[in-house]
C-alpha cells in the first residue's frame, strides 16, 4: 500500500516549476484547461487561488509528489464539496492510486463537513476518471451540456457521494 499524503500548498511551499511541468502534459491539460498554459499563466493563476476559497494540495506518494488537488464548496449543490485532480507523472497512472488519494480526500473532507456530500463533475469522455470515481463508490446523478475552458461544448458527468 502507498503512504499518500495530500500536503496544502501555501505561498510558502508553491512549486509554479512542478505545476507548469505537470500542466505541459496531454494527460492533464487536456481535461483541466484544454490548452496548454504558459509559465506566466500558471503563476497567475496559482497566485490568484492562493487568495481564493479553494484548498490546493500537492498529492504526494511515499515522500514524492505526483500530483495536485483542489477542493472548494461545490456551487452544483448546496452542503457540498467538490473537488478537481489530476496525477502528472504517468508511471503513476492506472496503478489504483487514483481511487487510494479520492479515498483519502473523501475522509479528510467529512472530518471537516460532516453533513455534506461530495460532487465530482468529469467531462464524460474523460472514461479514466468516470471509471475510477465509480468504484470509488460515486453515484451518477445526471449528465448535462456545458463549456470548456475554451467555450467548447463538452458533456459533463454529475457524480455524488454521501458519507457511509
Amino acid at each position: 500500500m502507498n503512504h499518500i499524503v495530500l500536503e496544502e500548498i501555501t505561498k510558502d511551499n508553491i512549486d509554479y516549476d512542478i505545476l507548469y511541468q505537470w500542466t505541459q502534459k496531454k494527460i492533464v491539460y487536456e481535461w483541466f484547461e484544454q490548452r496548454v498554459l504558459s509559465y506566466e499563466e500558471i503563476e497567475e493563476k496559482y497566485q490568484k487561488k492562493l487568495n481564493s476559497p479553494t484548498t490546493m494540495m500537492y498529492i504526494d506518494i511515499n515522500h514524492k509528489r505526483i500530483g495536485y488537488l483542489q477542493y472548494y464548496s461545490s456551487e452544483y449543490k448546496e452542503k457540498a464539496m467538490e473537488y478537481d485532480l489530476w496525477i502528472g507523472e504517468e508511471e503513476y497512472l492506472s496503478k489504483g492510486i487514483g481511487q487510494q488519494v479520492i479515498d483519502t480526500i473523501n475522509n479528510e473532507l467529512w472530518n471537516k463537513y460532516p453533513d455534506f456530500s461530495i460532487i465530482l463533475r468529469p467531462f464524460k469522455r474523460n472514461i479514466r476518471a468516470c471509471k475510477c470515481y465509480e468504484k470509488c463508490g460515486f453515484q451518477k446523478v445526471k449528465e448535462y451540456l456545458g463549456e470548456d475552458t475554451l467555450g467548447k461544448k463538452e458533456v459533463y458527468v454529475v457524480y455524488e457521494k454521501r458519507r457511509g
